[in-house]
Order: structure tokens, then C-alpha cells, then sequence
């Protein structure tokens, strides 16, 4: 199964990819779920909890801060969890994964994504002293925008510390793909460009996961 998502979600799109084939009874938690776009697609098989800071896209199963509250589930709860451009936003990210593995079974599969805040475009912001609509100077903390600014380096060391990590996807995709034709080229060859300098020319990194302690 094929599934469609708005250019600058891809990371869903991948992440897809690594749970679609699983066959047995699964308890997924989608963290930072948003409007819940992958539940429509997940196979019958994997039970679909959301968990998010706010209600205002979708239905959520769990609505908290995960800065200031634990997830309200018991130890060895879940099989897969999925974590996409969502630490980013939040103040405490190593306390956070933490608490990820705390609710993971031992044999867990971890999927995460970040955006690379230096690739090409982002540098011509920094360059040429552009804020972007999201970037609201002096509301970083208050609206949850981006808090952490990570290389690609230091999102491979930050898994690196508490996972064993399986898989790394690099990808470039933005908003004006579906708009027209001409930006869905440019995306195409700029996403072959990040395969080979990630560093410069990938907007996120999905990184597939297991727990260390499992591992070794």
C-alpha cells in the first residue's frame, strides 16, 4: 500500500515503509501525532495511540507536555513508537527518550525524525537574516517552535547514546512540491543530492531504532 502525504511530511511516508509488512498484533504510539495521518493506513493489525500537546487537529489519546508530565502507561506497554519532527520542539529531549524507552517493550521499534537545520536553504535564511511565518522572535518556548537547532551529526550521536540504530533516511521535500509541477522536479533532484551530502542538502533524517540494552 501506497499512502499520500503533503510534501514537508515525508518523514510519515518513510516511516510507513518499516511498519506496513509487520504481521502480528502491535501497540503503535504515534508522539507529536497531529492530525493522526498515518492511522488510516496502518495495517489492522497494529493498535493506533496518539499522543500530542494540544487536541486541535484530531482526537488524541494522550494530551500532554512531555516536559513536564510522564506518558500514563506502564512500563513494557508498546512495540513500536514513532517520534517525527517532535523534539525539536520540545526543552528536554534526552529526558524524553528516557521516557520512551521506559514505556517500550524490550524488543521495541523506535522510529524518529528531525529536521536538518543547516542544510542549503536554511543556511541562505541565516545568511541573508530571514525569519521564516514559524519563527516568531522572543516565542520559541511559549508556541513550541523549533527550540533545537541540530546538525546531522548530532542527531545520528544524540539516537547513538540510547539506541542501537538499524536504518537512516535522509530526504528532501517542501511545501511547494504539490503545489506545482516545475517544484516537484527541483524536489526530485535535490532529494538525490541528499543521499550523497545529507549535511547540506537533506531537510530531515528518519532514524529506525532499538533499544540498546536489547541489543547487546
Amino acid at each position: 500500500m501506497k499512502i499520500k502525504v503533503p510534501g514537508d511530511r515525508q518523514q510519515n511516508k518513510i516511516a510507513f515503509e518499516f511498519i506496513k509488512d509487520i504481521k502480528e498484533n502491535k501497540k503503535l504510539l504515534d508522539i507529536g501525532a497531529a492530525d493522526c495521518i498515518l492511522k488510516e493506513f496502518l495495517p489492522k493489525n497494529i493498535k493506533y495511540y496518539s499522543l500530542d500537546i494540544h487536541d486541535k487537529e484530531a482526537k488524541q489519546d494522550f494530551i500532554l507536555d512531555l516536559d513536564k508530565q510522564k506518558i500514563p502507561v506502564k512500563n513494557n506497554f508498546f512495540d513500536i513508537i514513532l517520534c517525527l519532527d517532535t523534539l525539536e520542539h520540545t526543552m528536554y529531549p534526552k529526558k524524553i527518550l528516557k521516557e520512551l524507552k521506559r514505556i517500550a517493550k524490550n524488543d521495541a521499534l523506535f522510529i524518529f525524525s528531525l529536521p536538518n537545520e543547516y542544510n542549503f536553504l536554511q543556511r541562505a535564511y541565516y545568511l541573508f537574516a530571514i525569519k521564516k511565518q514559524t519563527e516568531k522572535p522572543w516565542m520559541v518556548v511559549e508556541e513550541h517552535q523549533h527550540i533545537h537547532k541540530p546538525r546531522i551529526k548530532d542527531i545520528i550521536e544524540l539516537f547513538s547514546e540510547s539506541f542501537k540504530i538499524k536504518a537512516v533516511r535522509y530526504h528532501w521535500e517542501s511545501r511547494a512540491s504539490g503545489r506545482k509541477r516545475i517544484f516537484w522536479y527541483v524536489d526530485r533532484f535535490i532529494n538525490l543530492l541528499s543521499k550523497v551530502y545529507p549535511g547540506m542538502f537533506a531537510r530531515d533524517v528518519v532514524v529506525v531504532c532499538r533499544s540498546r540494552s536489547n541489543e547487546e
